[in-house]
């Protein structure tokens, strides 16, 4: 599996709400025609689950650094002058089963993680976004 084949199973997870590798693997499968079109083919689970466990984030980190260069170089600015930087932050809960991800305890009923997003008022785009266990403070 290369890396855009797994770009697209996982992208295609994230914007869909898949729940498991199973699942994404029957959502593909049934969209033959645009995996084709896209230029990944078809993609089973095992080879999906070997690839997130093989293949390093490292590559999605540098993809990210170079198109969120891509977007500050053309987004808006504000119409507001500051005399410096003005930043929002913002954290949400992510809920997981704690069956899958026991190190995610965030009560004896619930596991989660907390996404926090920095955002960058100079062109409205994310200026840092950090993963952490649920119980983390803001």
């Amino acid at each position: 599996m290369n890396r855009w084949t797994q770009f697209v199973a996982m992208a295609t997870a994230q914007l869909t709400g898949r729940a498991s590798l199973r699942d994404i693997e029957s959502a593909l499968a049934s969209q033959k025609h645009l995996t084709y079109h896209l230029g990944s083919g078809s993609i089973k689970r095992t080879t999906l689950s070997r690839a997130n466990q093989n293949l390093s984030s490292g590559f999605y980190e540098e993809l990210f650094g170079k198109l969120y260069a891509r977007c500050q170089s053309g987004s808006p600015s504000h119409k507001f002058r500051f005399k410096k930087k003005l930043f929002s932050l913002d954290a949400s809960l992510l809920d997981v089963s704690l069956k899958v991800f026991p190190q995610a305890e965030y009560n004896k009923m619930k596991g989660a993680y907390k996404l926090h997003i920095g955002l960058d008022h100079d062109g409205l785009i994310p200026a840092f976004a950090a993963v952490t266990l649920g119980k983390t403070g803001d």
